[in-house]
C-alpha cells in the first residue's frame, strides 16, 4: 500500500553540482520532512536550495504549492518572503550610496523637509538608523497601511511618515527590529528617484544576476503566468485550506514585499558569499552590507544574534560566523542564511506559519551539520525530527482548546449591538466598515483585511484577527449614549456614519 507521503506529496531532489565540488548527500533529509509533514497531515510546500562554492549543489522540492488543487511545489514556485526582503532593499540602498545617490548620514529631516516632526528630533536620526533598526521611532499606521490594509497612495504614505513618534521601548541609537525605517526610506527613494522602489530593485539587483522569477509585483506575477505558493497554517481551524489574507501589490511593501523561488534566492546567496570576487554586483557593496552596524543580543530558536548589517543579521552559528535573515507572515516562513568563511549558504521556503519555522530550523541544522562534517548529524537530526513529530501530535488539540475558549467569551458591549454598525474614517488610513453577520457579531473590514470580532472582559472591546491566527483587541469610544470611535493599536478611526 503506498504511503500518505506517496499519494499526497510530491518530493523531488535534484543536484547541480560544480566541476569542484563534492556533492553532499542530503538524501535522509529529505525523507526526514516527508515524514514530518505525513505524521502531522499537513502536506504544505517547502522548498530548499543549498549553495556552495559558488554553485547551487542540492535542491529539494517537497510537498504542494496549493494542497486543495494538489499542485507540487517545484523550482519554479514562487513564495512570499515577507522580510527576507530586508537585505535586497538596504542593498539597493547602499548601491545608490556608492553611486553618489544617497548619503547614509543624511537626516529624517533632510529626506522630509517639509514635516514637522512631533516629540523626537529628526535631524538626529539618518537613513542609517532607519535601515539598522536603531531609529528609536514607531508608526504603527504607516506599518498596518503598507503591509496589510492596502489603503494608500503615495500623498497618504507622506502623511504617514508624518505620524512618526518616539518608540516608547527603544530609544534612538538602540536596536529594536521593525518595518518602520524601510518603509519610510521607500516613500522618500520613490519621490527621489520618480521610480517605484519595486523598479528600483529589479533593475539594480534582479536583473543582474540573472533573477527571472523574483518580483514585488503580483500582480506581474499573476499576468506572467507564474506558479504561486498559496497561504496555510497548521495553526488555523481548517489547515487544508488557504488563508484568506493574501498578498497584492499594494501590501507588497519595503520591508517585506518579494515573491521569489529558491533558485533565484540561492544565485543572490552566491552573490553575497563572492564579495571578494568580480561580479554583476559591486563586490565592495555587498562586503560593506555584511558589517555589523547595531548590537544585538537575541536568539531566534537556533540561531544567535550578536549585530545586524544592512538587512542581515549576524551572529555564530555551530562556531562560524553566519548571516541571515528570516521572513514570517501569515502562511509563509522563509529562511536565507551564509557563512562567509566556509562559502556556504542555505534557501528555505515554506507555504506555513507554524511549522514551516519550526521544520527550517532543523533543515538548516541537518544542512550545516553535514557540509561542516558535523559528527553525529544524521543522529541528532533523527532525534529532534522525533522531538517536532510529538510537539505537533498534540499542538492542534491545544490551538482548537485556546480557539474555543476564544469563541466562547462573552460580548461586554454598553448599547445594543446594532449602534456599533457603521463606518469609521481616518484622514491618512481610510474607512473600516462595521455590520452584524448573522450571528450578530460585529464584523469589521478595512481595505484587504477581515475579521468577525469575538468577546473581550473590558467594557466595549473587542478582540479580532486582521491577522489570521493572531489576535489583538480594538476598543469602541462611546460617550453620551453614542459610538464615537474605533480605536485599534492606538490609531483612532472616528465614527463618520
Amino acid at each position: 500500500m503506498k504511503t500518505f507521503l506517496a499519494c499526497m506529496l510530491s518530493a523531488v531532489a535534484s543536484l547541480a553540482v560544480a566541476a569542484d565540488s563534492a556533492t553532499p548527500d542530503l538524501s535522509p533529509l529529505v525523507r526526514q520532512v516527508e515524514h514530518a509533514k505525513n505524521v502531522t497531515a499537513h502536506p504544505f510546500g517547502t522548498a530548499i536550495a543549498v549553495v556552495r562554492e559558488g554553485a547551487i549543489v542540492y535542491e529539494a522540492y517537497l510537498g504542494y504549492a496549493d494542497i486543495g488543487a494538489r499542485k507540487p511545489v517545484t523550482r519554479d514556485t514562487a513564495f512570499y518572503i515577507a522580510s527576507a526582503t530586508k537585505p535586497f532593499f538596504a542593498l539597493n540602498a547602499l548601491l545608490k550610496e556608492a553611486a553618489g545617490q544617497l548619503d547614509v548620514t543624511t537626516s529624517l529631516q533632510q529626506l522630509f523637509p517639509d514635516i514637522r516632526f512631533a516629540g523626537f528630533d529628526a535631524g538626529a536620526v539618518t537613513v542609517r538608523d532607519l535601515l539598522t533598526h536603531t531609529s528609536g521611532l514607531d508608526d504603527a499606521p504607516l506599518v498596518w497601511a503598507t503591509a496589510f490594509s492596502g489603503v494608500h497612495d503615495a500623498r497618504s504614505r507622506r502623511a504617514l511618515v508624518a505620524l512618526a513618534a518616539p518608540d516608547a521601548e527603544a530609544a534612538h541609537g538602540t536596536f529594536k527590529y521593525t518595518n518602520v525605517g524601510y518603509n519610510i526610506l521607500s516613500v522618500w527613494m520613490d519621490r527621489r528617484d520618480a521610480l517605484p522602489w519595486q523598479q528600483q530593485l529589479e533593475r539594480a539587483i534582479f536583473q543582474p544576476l540573472g533573477m527571472r522569477h523574483t518580483t514585488a509585483s503580483v500582480s506581474r506575477a499573476e499576468a506572467a503566468g507564474w506558479a504561486l505558493a498559496r497561504p496555510y497554517s497548521f495553526a488555523s481551524a481548517r489547515a487544508a485550506e488557504p488563508l484568506y489574507l493574501t498578498k497584492s501589490d499594494p501590501t507588497m511593501h519595503a520591508a517585506g514585499g518579494l515573491l521569489s523561488t529558491a533558485p533565484d534566492l540561492a544565485r543572490f546567496l552566491i552573490a553575497q558569499l563572492a564579495a571578494d570576487a568580480d561580479g554583476p554586483i559591486a563586490p565592495a557593496v555587498i562586503a560593506r552590507s555584511h558589517r555589523p552596524q547595531a548590537a544585538v543580543s537575541s536568539k531566534y530558536l537556533d540561531f544567535e544574534r550578536s549585530g545586524y548589517a544592512w538587512g542581515w543579521y549576524t551572529g555564530a552559528y555551530k562556531g562560524r560566523p553566519m548571516l541571515h535573515h528570516f521572513g514570517g507572515f501569515a502562511g509563509f516562513h522563509a529562511h536565507l542564511s551564509f557563512m562567509p568563511e566556509a562559502g556556504i549558504g542555505l534557501v528555505v521556503l515554506n507555504n506555513d506559519d507554524v511549522l514551516g519555522a519550526q521544520l527550517t530550523n532543523l533543515i538548516a541544522d541537518y544542512v550545516y551539520g553535514v557540509l561542516l562534517d558535523e559528527p553525529g548529524v544524521e543522529a541528532t537530526s533523527a532525534r529532534r525530527f522525533a522531538e517536532l513529530a510529538d510537539k505537533a501530535s498534540g499542538l492542534r488539540a491545544k490551538i482548537a482548546e485556546q480557539r474555543s475558549g476564544i469563541g466562547s467569551r462573552a460580548f461586554n458591549l454598553s448599547l445594543p449591538r446594532e449602534r456599533y454598525v457603521g463606518t469609521y474614517a481616518h484622514a491618512a488610513l481610510g474607512e473600516i466598515a462595521v455590520t452584524l453577520n448573522a450571528a450578530q457579531r460585529p464584523v469589521l473590514r478595512w481595505g484587504r483585511l477581515a475579521a468577525t470580532a469575538t468577546g473581550a472582559e473590558q467594557r466595549d472591546q473587542v478582540r479580532i484577527e486582521w491577522v489570521p491566527n493572531s489576535g489583538e483587541f480594538a476598543a469602541f469610544e462611546v460617550a453620551d449614549g453614542q459610538v464615537k470611535a474605533l480605536v485599534f493599536d492606538r490609531i483612532v478611526f472616528g465614527k463618520s456614519r
